[in-house]
């Protein structure tokens, strides 16, 4: 169970999107263009309730979660998994931490954070997703978890995959102590417009998180190019860097 004021609208408007979207081709109509406005004026909205996920989606897997903490702040990773055979999107997400004493502290469980620290834009079907938080403040020691809820817009069964964002490493730069800046590029290679995408980044060291980070693309449109600036906390160092941009819009 999801407790989030805006459900209602989100999922309205997500099915506005669908509908018009089986309606065009590759020239976007104007209903189409209220319609991702919608979406994006709702998921405003929505930003603005606290989200609280108490029941796990059977069909989310949550695989790994690994936990960065440095310099007062933090980051956690999520590894995700759809095991249903069809794309999601708006899956909304705890973070919490089990501190000793038997207590819970959530993470993003304020209200006006932005609404991909507390949501995954889309996992397609069968497929894994990883999903970045990051804290301005420190973490409170102990486990953490992660939990998805169920998704604040239900796709047509008509979708069954979701636009295809490519993202690529162009450049790593050291910051100073625990801090890194990650240069990418980011591609649309889908006929559909994608408005406020999230990009994650995250570097792994083992199993071990060692740096994170994201940032937001304002739009982009069908298929163009953007390059892109993502602040990191903690550093690389010889480990790879992984982008992942989860679409959107969907068509």
């Amino acid at each position: 169970m999801v407790r989030s004021g805006d459900v209602r609208r989100l999922a309205t408007a997500g099915a506005m999107l669908v509908l018009v979207g089986t309606l065009g081709g590759c020239v976007e109509t104007t209903q189409q263009k209220n319609a991702r406005a919608q979406l994006q004026d709702d998921r405003l909205l929505a930003s603005r309730s606290s989200v609280h996920v108490m029941r796990q989606d059977p069909n989310i897997a949550v695989l790994r979660v690994r936990t960065l903490r440095s310099s007062g702040r933090g980051a956690v990773a999520a590894t995700l998994r759809n095991d249903d055979g069809r794309p999601v999107s708006d899956l909304p997400l705890s973070v919490g931490v089990y501190t000793p004493g038997g207590h819970t502290t959530y993470l993003n469980r304020q209200p006006e954070l932005p609404y991909f620290q507390t949501h995954i834009a889309g996992i397609g079907a069968k497929a894994e997703a990883t999903w970045v938080f990051t804290s301005a403040s420190a973490i409170p020691a102990g486990p953490v978890f992660v939990r998805v809820g169920s998704p604040a817009i239900p796709l047509d069964r008509s979708v069954t995959q979701l636009p295809a964002i490519a993202s690529s490493v162009t450049s790593v730069r050291s910051r100073g102590r625990d801090r890194a800046t990650v240069g990418g590029q980011i591609e649309n290679h889908s006929e559909a417009p994608q408005d406020g995408l999230e990009v994650y980044a995250y570097a792994l060291s083992g199993d071990r998180l060692v740096a994170a980070g994201t940032a937001l693309v304002e739009s982009l449109g069908a298929g163009a190019k953007q390059a892109v600036q993502i602040a990191l906390l903690g550093k690389p160092g010889s480990s790879a860097v992984q982008l992942e941009t989860p679409p959107t819009n969907v068509r």
